[in-house]
């Protein structure tokens, strides 16, 4: 029983070995960001520039962009012209105004599988659609990390053990003039070896267009957030076990054809005094090809981003900031 007792904190240390500067956070596995190739490639200064349906994960609010690959109705096109916003008038928007008919559904598909360092695997999927005058999305992460070794207070080796963290998200987000602003309710899942561990939690956030070239951001995650054991384990306490929210604040610069962008994101997490700071470009080397760049927290990341037809393929890399190893992260997003 003795090492039974010693083994319980070791596995409780676990989710801050798996993501070392987010120790003191009770759901430290909802941080991974490893979700939408292009925007771990981008240091993931991502808050304000993710327009697309790993949104769902990095800022809610980024739903909307969706609604820009509507095709427009009469109205709209109408309210367009008069406030001189013709450069979003397509050629197959002014056919369908002909026909009176209102904006079509969009739909986007998309997944994220990440291979990291020390044998951790990461995943996303999630679908986005237009509704309800705004954009809805549903989603899934996880991140899992296997053979962890488990010793006793003498610092025997007792065996290996298993980790593994899921969030569930269902996201609306919708637009107020030049504001978009988002929402994600989530649900949270953990095992640590034989404990298993559940919750929920709130994500908000917002982007806005001071100017046509500057954007600006805001989100919170990990509102109200935190975990519970599933059941009554001994020498585990059964209370709902509070996690530490997390502030990002990002700007984003881009070009007049928007084929430069550069971003920035400040990172508060409120367990720690400490701040982060990630940064971003990308380039649209062709019509189909964008190649991005960054530093999330001084950790060098890169990527590209090929896009045929309605499939856009993404690849990443980036350092570890656990140990400085390498992860590998493939994407892929279909739109209907």
């Amino acid at each position: 029983m003795k090492i039974r007792i010693v083994a319980i904190p070791l596995l409780l240390i676990i989710p801050a070995f798996l993501a070392a500067q987010d120790a003191g956070s009770r759901a430290a596995f909802t941080r991974g960001g490893f979700a939408g190739a292009k925007y771990i490639a981008m240091g993931r200064a991502s808050e304000v520039v993710v327009d697309d349906v790993f949104a769902i994960y990095w800022n809610p609010a980024g739903l909307v962009g969706l609604k820009t690959k509507e095709r427009l109705g009469a109205e709209e096109i109408q309210e367009r012209a008069k406030k001189g916003d013709v450069s979003a008038i397509t050629e197959e928007d002014l056919i369908r105004f002909s026909d009176d008919e209102g904006p079509r559904t969009v739909i986007q598909l998309g997944v994220s599988a990440a291979m990291l360092d020390i044998e951790r695997e990461a995943g996303f999927s999630g679908v986005a659609f237009t509704a309800f005058k705004g954009v809805v999305g549903v989603g899934a992460y996880t991140i899992q990390s296997r053979k962890i070794e488990s010793r006793d207070e003498y610092g025997n080796y007792i065996k290996d053990i298993n980790y593994s963290g899921s969030v569930g998200y269902l996201s609306y987000a919708w637009v107020s003039g030049v504001t978009s602003i988002g929402f994600s309710l989530k649900g949270l899942y953990e095992k640590i070896g034989e404990f298993s561990y559940y919750g929920g939690g709130i994500d908000a956030g917002v982007q806005t267009e001071v100017v046509p070239f500057l954007r600006v951001g805001c989100m919170g995650s990990d509102i109200a957030a935190g975990l519970k054991p599933v059941e009554e384990y001994e020498y585990i306490e059964n209370s709902y076990d509070f996690a530490s929210p997390s502030i990002k604040v990002s700007a984003a610069l881009s070009s007049r054809e928007s084929d430069f962008v550069l971003a920035v994101t400040g990172v508060r997490k409120l367990e720690s005094k400490n701040y982060e700071l990630n940064l971003g470009v990308s380039y649209a080397l062709t019509d189909s090809i964008s190649a991005y760049g960054g530093l999330s927290d001084s950790y060098f990341t890169a990527g590209l981003t090929v896009s045929i037809f309605n499939f856009e393929f993404g690849y990443a890399f980036s350092y570890d900031n656990i140990n400085s190893g390498y992860n590998n992260i493939v994407s892929l997003i279909v739109e209907f």
